[in-house]
């Protein structure tokens, strides 16, 4: 019997936990027809096939290589110029004739401008040596302006419309006026970066460009109505995968502020999104993270331990950048991850766990983990047993809170224990160590364990 079934996957760290090849799995192991997109278009999602292909997705679907549709929900921010990009790669580095074809873009979707990301890098630059942390593509910018100045915003809709340039006209002014007061606070080396940026605001063949390829990607793409989701994809059998961007650390109002989001990163949200669009059927949850600790860019990583970078790192795609800043690993952080569970709802949010790069784990043969923190006393943030507080609450005064939290957090000293790794040891015996681990520790079971780059070399239970 046809039944219909719904992944999301949820990145339960800062980011960089992995999710592109754990969709990717998903996608290919359940023949997947869908994949929608929430979050935004910064992401970068690697992908590597038992083919040899390898690649960063942003705004198409990790399963895109498997032939898997993608769906721009309502609740993505995307970035016109950035498809165009992504489409051109796929095209002609990897041979898919019309990525175009295989994707479809609800008319409500929010649209990222070069010039937020302009302001997005003039801000980060602008706060010199106490950085916030950002990838700079001006996703979070464009949904910050979509609340300051709803007359500004630009959604998929718009980008047919005849006056398209006199809108991004506009954002170009407000740009201008809110960055003009930052010039003499920048750090003396970032002043060329900063004068190639302002150049831009002042350029006009840049904003005919910004303009023709806005009205190219309204050409191009496939826009379909709020409806879609329901009429066309959770009505079929099979199988939907929702694709998240950013992690649950930055989410707006459960991470540790500034160094934030946006947008809400939570999976309740998306789930609020399926039911809106009709679907009562079967929802799994997963949740994912590196089995070790990484962040990329500013904020808080008690266990973050400069001398571990050369025995985690190898391999890794992720660079540093003068906007999100240099990347950091540890041991892997229990007291974080359980801080990010019960923000989701608790580990009832959650059907199960995917761990990734453990094969990194394999070849240091020993994993560290921190399963509390020495001076978790202040019972303002933390519990009894040494869990940090999670409290409700979406306002300024909240968001103090989380300011606060953060720096307990920053200041917290982790107590670290290594488990040997056997060197004889296969993938069901690491895949028991991993999960006897863990299930205890978070209270939900461990699905998937990732020994490896490609699909083949995740093994699922």
């Amino acid at each position: 019997m046809a039944v219909k079934k719904v992944y999301t996957v949820t990145d339960l760290g800062p980011g960089d936990g992995g999710k592109g090849g754990v969709v990717h799995k998903i996608t290919t192991m359940m023949r997947a027809h869908t994949v929608v997109k929430v979050g935004g278009a910064q992401g970068s999602h690697g992908v590597c096939t038992s083919r040899g292909e390898r690649f960063a997705f942003s705004q198409w679907g990790c399963g895109t290589f498997e032939g898997v549709r993608t769906y721009l929900s309502p609740r993505m921010v995307a970035s016109p110029v950035g498809l165009l990009n992504e489409a051109s790669a796929l095209r002609y580095e990897h041979g898919i004739h019309d990525p175009f074809s295989m994707l479809t873009v609800d008319r409500d979707v929010l649209c990222a401008t070069p010039y937020h990301g302009i302001a997005s890098r003039l801000k980060e630059m602008a706060r010199g040596k106490n950085p916030r942390g950002t990838i700079g593509t001006g996703v979070g910018e464009a949904y910050r302006y979509s609340e300051r100045h709803p007359g500004l915003t630009i959604r998929v809709r718009d980008l047919s419309r005849l006056d398209i340039r006199d809108r991004l006209v506009a954002i170009r002014e407000q740009v201008r006026r809110d960055t003009t007061s930052m010039i003499p606070e920048f750090l003396p080396h970032d002043l060329h970066q900063v004068k190639l940026e302002v150049g831009r605001l002042y350029d006009d063949d840049f904003l005919s460009y910004c303009a023709e390829q806005f009205k190219e990607v309204s050409r191009q793409a496939t826009i379909v109505d709020r409806e879609y989701l329901e009429r066309e994809i959770l009505s079929r059998d099979g199988v939907v995968v929702v694709e998240s961007s950013h992690g649950v650390l930055t989410d707006r109002y459960r991470g540790f502020h500034p160094h934030t989001s946006a947008i809400r990163t939570l999976p309740r949200f998306a789930k609020a999104m399926l039911r809106e669009a009709g679907y009562g059927e079967e929802t799994v949850s997963i949740g994912v993270f590196r089995a070790y600790a990484i962040r990329h860019g500013a904020g808080p990583l008690p266990t973050a331990d400069a001398a571990m970078a050369e025995s985690l790192l190898p391999g890794s795609h992720k660079e540093e950048n003068r906007y999100q800043g240099k990347v950091r690993v540890g041991p892997l952080d229990l007291v974080l991850l359980r801080y990010a569970i019960e923000a989701c709802g608790g580990s009832e949010a959650f059907n199960g766990l995917a761990v990734t790069w453990f094969d990194q784990i394999m070849a240091n043969k020993r994993w560290d983990l921190c399963d509390r923190y020495a001076n978790a006393e202040n019972p303002e943030y933390f519990t009894e047993k040494g869990a940090l507080n999670v409290k409700g609450g979406e306002d300024e005064e909240h968001l103090e809170y989380q300011e606060r939290l953060g720096k307990q957090v920053l200041a917290s000293k982790p107590i670290v224990t290594t488990l040997e790794i056997p060197s004889e040891a296969g993938r069901d015996e690491l895949y028991s160590l991993c999960a006897n681990v863990l299930n205890g520790a978070l209270g939900v079971p461990v699905r998937m364990v990732s020994f490896g780059p490609t699909e083949q070399d995740k093994v699922c239970r």
